[in-house]
């Protein structure tokens, strides 16, 4: 039974437990001593106690099954173990102590009836090894659970190994580059070295070796695993001839291992499992000395192929490696996400990088958009700081250049770039970035700056829609206007001193966030990250709606907050408003609404210039 350390509460639901295992089972359960627990499962020192019973299978055999439990029961669930299980990697779902995997990571549990729960688990327990006796699943989630059942015998725990390549067929050729706790294979040099430079800086030397990618038609079974470099070899002689050759063509030059990645479809996708073959140079004593390089007895670079291969692919044992996927399909939605090869071919400007335009470039970023070109003249101040995705160490620092750098580094198989420039030097100097953009959001909260950006729109034929996004005072509400090839371009419905024709909230007890620093023109809005965070996700949902669809048609689509929170702040819906969408009560709403057409000065300066 527990010892003494463990709570009243542990000790009654371990009885309930033992109660019901008794009841449910027709049979007094063994009560497993701590001797008895710490020999049968010395790897987890977190069991503290453990029930063992008897059940009959159908095979006619009697196995033992243990009911074990932990310090944190019963808010975490006990777990079961097979005693008389086969040997290691025999069954799937069987560890090598026994102790069964039978739940998801992403199981619930039911804490208030813990003695159920386990009940349950015991009966998952009796119906998996009748499903393994009868052996139709043994092979099969071998197979799709692969990375699972290779990594229990994974060696190399020490370097972390990142891939970025399209796991795909065929077979070929990679390239691998090493640095300190770390190895990345890319389809080519170039790929590679680019990836490094974006992650680590431009400082880092990027050397590569080849590498081979091997692609299988299944996953391997834990019998066919290789033990050493000749499995290796053979393994990729039965998948063909051409993958025997990409091996081959690895170890060519002599190095002082050649990496393999095995790749094949399991269950939920593609997954790679990695594998390292040593140079016998490098094992003391056997085969070779540490010294004696393969080629001995040769002139550099006259050995013949076979013998040297011969060398090279021998009875050295290999060393098998766990590999992270870090490709852009698996960072954004684990190759599941049909919405990541178009994002990944857009190019998004992000003009104004304050706190609505940084949160939604870190969000784009986020997606997956394979190009953000970010726009900014100003420096971070200390003000900015309480609300922005940079913090301290980058006040003073142009917030263009700084969150480019940032984002490049945090995501670098996107391209992150800045201009530290106006609006204004942008369209006048830079017009050809504009131009072949997909989407250009401007979050810059300047009339006469997006003014410009939209007389230059309407001028090159509205090609690609523009994003407008601001927000109300306090972040009471948010705006999102997109301009689209057909209806109004921005000027339609705000005027020309930047005011718009339907505003959500109004403070008629001087609430207006327009407050001012002890300085000249030093006007700034008070309003914190929390409640603008749901007018910068709204703006960074509508950019992602435009990548992906763009849109004909201008629209606007308004965030608002409660009516509590609005009032709290002395303000209230205006009557426009109201009388158009009424109110929202003590929840937040999102309305779109048209961008109509309304023959505005910049629209008929426009229609003029065509006609000209």
């Amino acid at each position: 039974m527990p010892n003494a350390a463990l709570s009243l509460s542990w000790r009654q639901a371990a009885l309930r437990l033992e109660t019901a295992l008794r009841e449910r089972a027709g049979q007094a359960p063994e009560r497993l001593d701590p001797a008895t627990i710490a020999s049968d499962y010395p790897s987890r020192d977190w069991i503290v106690a453990a029930w063992r019973i008897n059940v009959l299978f159908s095979d006619g055999v009697t196995r033992r099954i243990d009911v074990v439990a932990g310090a944190n029961f019963p808010t975490t669930p006990v777990r079961t173990a097979l005693v008389d299980h086969p040997e290691p990697m025999t069954w799937p779902h069987v560890e090598g102590d026994g102790v069964l995997c039978l739940l998801p990571n992403l199981a619930e549990w039911d804490p208030d009836d813990p003695s159920e729960v386990a009940m349950d688990l015991l009966n998952r327990s009796v119906r998996l090894v009748e499903e393994l006796l009868e052996g139709a699943i043994v092979e099969c989630d071998f197979r799709e659970e692969f990375v699972t059942y290779w990594g229990y015998r994974a060696q190399d725990r020490g370097q972390t190994l990142f891939s970025l390549i399209t796991p795909g067929p065929p077979s070929r050729l990679v390239r691998v580059w090493r640095g300190k706790g770390l190895e990345v294979v890319g389809e080519d040099h170039d790929a590679l070295a680019e990836w490094v430079h974006r992650r680590f800086g431009d400082k880092v030397a990027v050397k590569t070796e080849a590498a081979a990618f091997l692609w299988l038609d299944q996953p391997p079974l834990p019998a066919e695993y290789p033990e050493t470099a000749e499995d290796l070899h053979t393994l990729a002689g039965r998948i063909g001839e051409d993958t025997k050759q990409v091996l081959e063509q690895a170890a060519i030059g002599e190095p002082d291992e050649v990496l393999a990645l095995l790749g094949a479809v399991g269950r939920g996708g593609t997954a790679l499992i990695g594998v390292k073959a040593p140079n016998p140079k490098q094992r003391k004593g056997r085969p070779r000395p540490p010294a004696e390089p393969l080629s001995v007895g040769f002139r550099p670079g006259q050995t013949p192929q076979p013998l040297l291969l011969g060398r090279f692919f021998g009875a050295v044992p290999v060393v098998r490696a766990l590999v992270q996927r870090a490709d852009a399909a698996w960072v954004h939605g684990r190759g599941q996400d049909p919405r990541t090869r178009r994002l990944l071919g857009a190019t998004v400007v992000v003009v104004g990088c304050g706190s609505v335009g940084g949160p939604v470039a870190c969000a784009l970023a986020q997606a997956g958009v394979g190009r953000i070109v970010l726009v900014d003249p100003e420096p971070l101040s200390w003000p900015n700081v309480g609300r922005h995705p940079l913090g301290a160490t980058d006040v003073g620092r142009n917030k263009a250049e700084a969150l480019s750098q940032r984002l490049q580094a945090d995501y670098p198989h996107l391209l992150i770039e800045h201009r530290a420039c106006t609006l204004h030097h942008l369209i006048s100097h830079h017009a050809d970035l504009l131009a072949e953009a997909n989407l250009i959001v401007a979050a810059t909260g300047n009339w006469v700056a997006e003014s410009a950006l939209n007389r230059w729109h309407l001028h090159q034929g509205r090609v690609r829609p523009i994003l407008y996004g601001w927000t109300e005072a306090h972040a009471c509400a948010g705006h999102a206007v997109v301009v689209g090839k057909i209806d109004g371009c921005l000027q339609c419905h705000i005027g020309r001193t930047g005011a718009p024709d339907l505003t959500v909230v109004e403070w008629p007890d001087g609430g207006d966030a327009n407050h001012e620093e002890p300085a000249c023109g030093a006007h700034y809005q008070p309003y914190g990250p929390v409640e603008l965070a749901y007018v910068t996700a709204m703006i960074a949902e509508v950019a992602l709606d435009s990548i992906l669809r763009p849109p004909e048609q201008s629209f606007s689509r308004v965030f608002v907050a409660s009516e509590r929170r609005i009032a709290a702040l002395g303000g209230r819906l205006t009557a426009d408003w109201q009388a158009a969408f009424g109110g929202t009560g003590d929840g937040v709403r999102t309305v779109d609404r048209p961008w109509s057409a309304s023959a505005c000065k910049a629209c008929g300066d426009a229609a003029e210039n065509v006609a000209a």
